[in-house]
């Protein structure tokens, strides 16, 4: 007699293995055949009559299932073990375009209570533009996003808040933190706690750190700044959703340098930007694109200074390449 079927929420996945935990227990699955058809692997070598998911380049594999899937699997022949058959509807996910010219949907996580992207203040310096990428993509799923400035103690305060107060007075949180100062670890715990949290952020920010610096026990790897880039270099080698003590989950997953959005067009991009919104209505054109047009409501609030030329910039290059 076969077992029934379970139901759980992803909370880990590597290497083609998904951690589901249930009521009880953290269950190792594999994926059915029909949802296994969903990935993308590379070309077998002549001969091979056996394909490997090309699991060291990740990012081009295209994946089904995410971290905070609730899905139903079939139990093994012991109570460990499983088969992912089903993934349940979604009230939310977090994707984006594959990298390497691919036009397929890369899935990050599933049914998040909030995003936050996480920059650091210098090492590696702040990238303006991938932020305002992170901020429309949960604009779009309407996901709350909260902004992690992180490495206080590499500027001061003052010049911190003068650099976030675009973003804070267009309706944006922002954290301020440092592990070496221990600025803003209250402030930092009270945003996670009780929430399912995805961190996003460049790689060397600090996304582990900081978790590790909340929950010590932890122990997750964190990694150094490339002397030679200046950029951070890859620690977080899979995607995990850590528990708090304090309540919460947090998706930890590895920094990203690009992040590119799937499935919205450039039509889309104005109502992505919030400060935009109380303008768009008053354009002479209905179409309005806000880049050429007279009589164009959103650049007379650029010129008014209603909107900053960083984010404007950043809307011409989302327009451009979404």
């Amino acid at each position: 007699m076969s077992k029934p079927a379970n139901e759980g929420i992803v909370t880990r996945q590597y290497l083609g293995h998904y951690f589901v935990q249930t009521e009880d227990r953290l269950v190792d699955c594999a994926l059915s055949s029909r949802l296994r058809k969903q990935l993308q692997y590379p070309e077998a070598a002549p001969g091979s009559r056996r394909q490997r998911v090309q699991s060291v380049r990740r990012v081009r594999v295209i994946d089904p299932v995410a971290i905070g899937d609730r899905v139903i699997f079939d139990p093994g022949g012991d109570n460990n073990t499983g088969m992912i058959r089903e993934v349940c509807a979604r009230r939310n996910k977090i994707s984006r375009r594959a990298s390497g010219g691919s036009r397929k949907e890369q899935l990050i996580a599933a049914n998040i209570d909030q995003v936050v992207p996480i920059f650091s203040a210098a090492e590696p310096k702040p990238g303006w533009h991938l932020l305002d990428r992170m901020l429309a993509i949960a604009e779009w799923q309407n996901i709350p996003p909260a902004i992690c400035f992180n490495k206080q103690d590499l500027t001061d305060e003052t010049r911190a808040h003068q650099t976030m107060q675009p973003y804070e007075a267009i309706g944006y949180p922002v954290v301020y933190t440092s592990i070496i100062s221990n600025t803003g670890k209250e402030a930092f715990r009270d945003l996670l706690t009780g929430r399912v949290t995805l961190f996003m952020g460049p790689s060397g920010v600090g996304k582990s750190s900081l978790l590790n610096w909340l929950q010590p026990g932890l122990q997750l790897r964190t990694g150094q700044i490339s002397e030679a880039s200046g950029e951070g270099k890859h620690t977080t080698s899979h995607t995990e959703l850590v528990a708090l003590d304090g309540g919460g989950l947090v998706g930890d997953i590895p920094g990203v340098r690009e992040f590119y959005l799937f499935g919205i067009t450039p039509e889309d991009i104005p109502e992505l930007f919030r400060e935009f919104r109380p303008h768009i209505t008053e354009c002479r054109f209905r179409d309005c694109t806000h880049i050429h047009e007279p009589d164009c409501a959103v650049k007379t609030a650029l010129d008014a200074g209603k909107i900053t030329p960083q984010r404007y910039q950043s809307y011409l290059r989302l327009r451009e390449k979404p």
